[in-house]
């Protein structure tokens, strides 16, 4: 691959980065419109079944902290990946 070829590619994996940062914003934002419910900490201590609020909100806690998160940190680091380094998931 070429210098030029490396650069466009490095480029745009930059700006799917900062896609991924605006997509993993907008997630943050929701997660915090949505207030827990009253029965939150009864629902997880007793193992009932998630009402509304309590599902959207360990869903997304879930998306950003296993997906979101990670996945712009690794674009971040694969756009300015050099040969000489190894990128651990």
């Amino acid at each position: 691959m070429s210098t030029d070829e490396e650069t466009t590619v490095r480029e745009a994996i930059a700006r799917a980065a900062q896609m991924q940062k605006g997509l993993q914003q907008h997630l943050e934002d929701l997660l915090a419109r949505v207030p827990p419910s009253p029965c939150e900490e009864e629902i997880y201590e007793k193992g009932l079944s998630y009402d509304f609020p309590t599902e959207v909100r360990s869903c997304l806690e879930c998306i950003l902290e296993d997906w979101m998160r990670p996945t712009v940190q690794d674009l971040e680091k694969l756009s300015v990946f050099q040969p000489s380094q190894r990128l651990a998931h």
